[in-house]
């Protein structure tokens, strides 16, 4: 099977049991899930969906030679994310963490056609359900892992804070150690450090995407409490949901929706209208020096500085002004 992806490029995939789990009507939904939530309805270029997500992931996976179980796992490592992506989490109080769907992994996926398929191959859905096995796919920050190495890169050329060549460049200067990521060159583990800190500081950790995440959380709160939308719903696809809360004609959250799509925001502790605090996101990668996996921020003073600083700063949280609407 030929495949097109808009970053790593065209590629053929030979796994029937991924090309299986590919076609599955759990992996398709997820191509009406948009990876920026609410941030796509005020920024149309942001058009990633989670299954380019997954797959991307997937192809890194391979890429970097893992076992064919832990590709099939980060094929399926967002199947049960919710209507919006991480607004959902801002809904349910998890604003500071954004996981909220997997709370619901094992559930989405054992009520899907994907065990049967794994079945059908000889693989053990148990074991794939243990994400504590996937030591590449997945790890807290600081660390790299594909996930985050595909979010990355994915996120920032969409929205034109990195290229293509970029990619490739810091890409061809990763390499795994064991279960580890590492850079071979400091320049180029500083590099994605850095670009991983932008892409913090001006897409997922920005106020105005803070306040897009919670005026479209407040919208989904008042539709669950007042059954416009149920629970059941949140599992389905953004356009499903967001009709309902559109067609509601409810005026607070009609209000919500328009102003997602047009307000302009300040930061303001003295004078605010919520105060929110979100997911601190800082990398600290691994050069490989002299057989030795080092921390790059051991390796550059700046770096170790500027890193802590920021992170001091977003844990800090956003008072939120909304300045016009």
């Amino acid at each position: 099977m030929k495949y097109t992806d808009r970053i790593f490029g065209e590629t053929t995939i030979t796994e029937p049991v991924i090309q299986e789990i590919m076609a599955s009507e759990a992996m398709q939904r997820l191509k009406r899930v948009n990876q920026y939530g609410a941030s796509f309805y005020r920024f149309s270029h942001l058009t990633t969906n989670r299954f380019e997500h997954c797959v991307g992931v997937y192809l890194l996976l391979r890429k970097f030679n893992a076992t064919v179980e832990e590709q099939i796992a980060g094929l399926l490592h967002d199947v049960p994310h919710t209507a919006f992506s991480h607004v959902i989490d801002f809904v349910f109080g998890g604003s500071q963490v954004g996981t909220f769907h997997e709370e619901f992994h094992k559930e989405v996926v054992i009520n899907s056609e994907i065990p049967a398929i794994l079945e059908k191959h000889g693989f053990s859905l148990e074991h794939l359900l243990d994400k504590h096995r996937f030591h590449l796919l997945e790890r807290d920050l600081p660390d790299m892992c594909m996930d985050r190495v595909d979010y990355t890169f994915r996120d920032l050329v969409t929205d034109n804070l990195l290229t293509l060549d970029e990619v490739n460049e810091m890409l061809g200067d990763m390499i795994r150690v064991e279960d580890n990521l590492a850079f071979e060159h400091k320049e180029m583990a500083l590099k994605f450090a850095y670009k991983y800190r932008e892409g913090d500081e001006r897409l997922w950790g920005h106020p105005l995407q803070a306040a897009l995440y919670h005026l479209f959380a407040e919208a989904i709160k008042i539709a669950l409490f007042e059954n416009i939308i149920t629970f059941k719903d949140l599992f389905s696809v953004d356009e499903v949901v967001y009709d309902k809360l559109a067609e509601s004609k409810h005026p607070k959250i009609v209000k919500n929706l328009e102003m997602v799509q047009s307000i302009k925001v300040k930061e303001d502790p003295t004078d605010y209208d919520f105060f929110i605090k979100t997911k601190v996101r800082v990398i600290n990668p691994y050069v490989l020096v002299e057989d030795k996996l080092v921390r790059v921020s051991q390796l550059d003073d700046e770096f170790k500085i500027s890193n802590e600083a920021y992170r001091e700063k977003r844990r800090k949280g956003f008072y939120i002004k909304i300045i016009n609407s």
